[in-house]
């Protein structure tokens, strides 16, 4: 069946009743901006329908219900006038009715009901039907008050997080209404299927605290734009076991799963003394113990959760517990960082690997040591890089010169086959070396396969007091600030 209109927008009136007089209302110029900007992402201008004459006395109107067979979808504008409205909760009713006796109301595991959330309003209090589904909300917390703020469009402080929320808004209903005309569109006598030759097609992005949910966002924005089905769908149930059923099945579909830490600890549903996030960490750690499903987790640089509950979740990842951190990665720094190797993740998962590099070099007897430097440090490693070489040793530098695509990549190659690694740490500042040592930690999210036979910080001149009193758990310390130490290099080698 074909749909004569794309989207029916279902509000309370009085929230498009504008504070400022001869102004647009919220929900008019929402309309327009969505028109717009859903328009410019089809390619062609979309059909979106509301009724802008009724007021909140009239009756349920039939003629309205009668549409709604040639609706697609559904966005539903929650708000506290909204929720009590008799009117507004018997559109989402009508409509979910009517969805089953065309194509169903659920369809590609989404539903066609599409959640906006003006005003925050409790969970239980949402329409029955649309409970479960994931909504956008378009407020915030006022970083000097923390006072909820409903974004708007225009002169504040909130018109970023409006767009941003649009923007994602636009995009999700754009993915489906494809969707929607694949099932609706035969060929052949079968529906025309999008066509994704990617071995990865869904990632399950962990709902996490409030506090990362910005994070969560533009990294859910970013991967869709590059053709990735993110999971969940809708939002998780507030109730244990369901909310378990409910990952199980997304992760089954899944073939890598991202985990944002945050400060906070974040919901507990009922049922539970765990949150939503600690659940489907477990959860993820299980799967990839029995499925191998890939992980990834981000923490930030600097984190300092006041919760107890999250101190010792923390405390649980950092020692390895195997229930937390089992068949994950997990990387620390910025989240541009983190999606670098996210990125680096995917790119690593669609390559079938022929035969390793590595795995060459251990057939044939060679071993090799990466030595990352600064550009200024290339003329005083050639001690190191010599005694290397004498003792057996294939030594491979980093480029300097080129693009810096190419430069990356050849990076994140020696980082992948090298045998082992060595920071020279000589002229660079301490900047450099912790951008150096953050490789570390990111290492096994390139796509390595086997742990390195060591990790090393070179300490070369010219000395200084930072590089005296330098220490980590990361990398063995080799002081060569006054001499080749040649002893201390030959019981790194022999862990080769």
């Amino acid at each position: 069946m074909q749909f004569d209109k794309d989207i029916f927008i279902s509000y309370a009136h009085i929230d498009d009743e504008s504070l400022i007089a001869d102004k647009k209302g919220w929900i008019a110029e929402f309309h327009r901006a969505l028109e717009i900007r859903l328009g410019q992402l089809m390619g062609t201008k979309p059909i979106i329908w509301r009724d802008p004459a009724l007021h909140g006395n009239h009756i349920f109107d039939k003629e309205i219900v009668d549409q709604f067979s040639k609706v697609a979808i559904m966005i539903s504008i929650l708000t506290p006038r909204y929720v009590k409205s008799e009117w507004c909760m018997k559109e989402v009713n009508e409509f979910q009715e009517i969805c089953q006796q065309n194509i169903g109301f659920i369809v590609k595991n989404k539903a066609r009901v599409f959640k906006v959330i003006k005003t925050p309003i409790a969970i239980d209090m949402h329409p029955d039907g649309i409970r479960n589904i994931l909504g956008y909300e378009f407020y915030g917390a006022d970083p000097n008050t923390n006072r909820i703020k409903e974004f708007s469009p225009v002169f504040s402080h909130t018109e970023k997080g409006y767009w941003e929320k649009l923007d994602d808004l636009a995009n999700d209903i754009c993915v489906f209404l494809d969707e929607l005309k694949a099932v609706n569109t035969p060929v052949a006598g079968k529906p025309v299927q999008a066509e994704n030759n990617k071995k990865v097609k869904n990632i399950y992005l962990a709902e996490s605290s409030s506090d990362t949910n910005e994070q969560r966002d533009n990294l859910k924005r970013e991967l869709q734009d590059h053709g990735y089905n993110i999971l969940p769908y809708g939002q998780l149930s507030l109730v244990a076991k369901e909310l378990k059923d409910n990952v199980n099945q997304f992760m089954n579909d899944s073939q890598l799963s991202i985990h944002l830490v945050g400060n906070n600890y974040g919901i507990v549903p009922e049922g539970s003394e765990k949150s939503i996030f600690e659940i489907q960490n477990e959860m993820g750690a299980s799967k990839s113990l029995s499925d191998r499903l890939p992980r990834l987790i981000w923490v930030p640089e600097y984190i300092d959760p006041s919760d107890e509950r999250q101190k010792t979740f923390l405390q649980k990842l950092n020692s390895g517990s195997k229930e937390t951190i089992a068949g994950a990665d997990l990387i620390k720094g910025s989240i541009e960082d983190f999606k670098s190797v996210v990125h680096d993740k995917l790119k690593s998962m669609e390559v079938v690997p022929a035969a390793p590099v590595a795995a060459q070099q251990e057939e044939d007897g060679r071993k090799m040591v990466y030595i990352i430097c600064d550009a200024q440090d290339m003329d005083i490693i050639t001690g190191l890089e010599d005694f290397l070489f004498a003792n057996g040793i294939e030594v491979v530098l980093p480029i300097f010169e080129g693009d810096e695509t190419l430069i990356r990549e050849d990076h994140i190659e020696n980082l992948k086959n090298c045998t082992a690694v060595i920071i020279f740490y000589g002229n660079g500042n301490e900047i450099w070396l912790r951008t150096k040592m953050r490789d570390f930690m990111k290492i096994n999210g390139y796509g390595r396969t086997k742990p390195l036979a060591f990790k090393g910080v070179y300490m070369a001149a010219p000395a200084n007091p930072s590089k005296q009193r330098f220490r980590t758990l990361e990398a063995e310390v080799i002081n060569g600030m006054e001499q080749l130490p040649e002893n201390e290099l030959k019981n790194l080698l022999s862990k080769l």
